[in-house]
């Protein structure tokens, strides 16, 4: 994780209504995925509503290596589990809410490691369901776009229950279809067992907080234009994606723990950000003044899916509104990452 500007981020941060979230006063909270892009943001929110507004939130963070820190939160008063999501999880915490966000989510995890991305998506939720049972918690498990698959009905938007075709006997698969057996046990645990939880499936999440090791065509094109250098793309960049700004998705799956229905799912996109591929590298490079270069290849672990526009009218049913459009939401990430 790459250094942070404090004072952009701590104003970012407060663009949104702590007013609608006072219902996290005083809870307790886990977060699953702590060091990835939407989990540590999470992380982030719950510890500036602490740290600036007093919510008094006893946050728990599961990571299976080192904590990524930032140099301006107080990270004292945070418990920290080391452990595997596929074992059990021995925790007598009693949790108000657990975010599962752990999950492998980027090309070259897919293509190196599909059994364990597979696993992690299934076993790894199994395993946070029985935990949430224990602690009387709700769940609210970070799905994906890519659930809905390729839609045969040539659709230009994709609603909670627009799905359509995965290719089952590939490996690239490992991603799409164990969270959709993930969302599927969580259904059998709601039907069978009571358990309280939510879904969300979030669109193309973009944003400050990623890993280095990410293979991500948006994150690659972020690290290139912080690194001065020309955004390459190696397609022809005509996928249709929903692009949303990590604090805006954050936000939305805060809303949604707190005023979503039980077993129910909500996409999470914004409307300024329904653009193609190349649409979005070329914003960036214009505002980085670099180019963009074409070098087509066969790009393995990509998603197939050449169309992943989202609809968020049940989710803007809770009262979400996007706050960064596109365009600012870029220029917030290149700010809170520029010295």
């Amino acid at each position: 994780m790459r250094n942070f500007n404090q004072g952009r981020y701590f104003n970012a941060l407060s663009k949104f209504s702590t007013n609608r979230l006072e219902k996290f006063k005083d809870c307790s909270i886990l977060i699953t995925g702590a060091n990835g892009l939407i989990g540590g943001t999470i992380l982030d929110f719950f510890q500036f509503l602490n740290e600036t507004c007093d919510f008094n939130i006893s946050i728990t963070v599961l990571v299976r290596g080192e904590l990524q820190k930032h140099k301006f939160f107080d990270y004292d008063k945070i418990n920290i589990i080391n452990s595997d999501i596929n074992v059990f999880i021995n925790c007598d915490i009693p949790f108000n809410y657990i975010f599962h966000a752990a999950s492998n989510a980027h090309p070259k995890a897919y293509t190196d490691w599909p059994v364990e991305t597979a696993l992690t998506n299934i076993i790894g939720t199994k395993n946070l369901i029985e935990l949430a049972q224990r602690s009387n918690a709700r769940l609210i498990f970070i799905s994906s776009s890519e659930v809905y698959g390729e839609d045969l009905l040539d659709r230009e938007f994709r609603a909670e229950k627009d799905f359509g075709y995965i290719d089952i006997n590939t490996s690239r698969a490992c991603y799409s279809e164990s969270k959709r057996m993930a969302e599927t046990l969580i259904s059998c645990y709601i039907s069978e067992y009571g358990l309280d939880a939510i879904i969300v499936r979030p669109a193309y999440i973009y944003g400050p907080r990623f890993s280095e090791n990410n293979t991500r065509a948006d994150v690659e094109f972020i690290k290139n234009v912080l690194n001065g250098e020309n955004i390459v793309l190696r397609s022809e960049g005509l996928q249709k994606r929903s692009y949303c700004y990590v604090l805006d998705c954050c936000y939305a799956t805060l809303l949604t723990a707190l005023l979503g229905e039980k077993g129910e799912a909500y996409n999470i996109s914004s409307d300024s950000g329904n653009v193609l591929l190349r649409d979005f590298a070329l914003i960036l490079a214009k505002k980085c003044n670099v180019n963009v270069e074409f070098q087509l290849e066969k790009v393995s672990g990509g998603s197939p899916v050449k169309n992943s526009l989202l609809n968020n009218d049940k989710l803007k049913s809770l009262g979400w509104s996007e706050i960064f459009t596109l365009d600012s939401g870029i220029d917030s990430t290149i700010e809170l990452l520029s010295n």
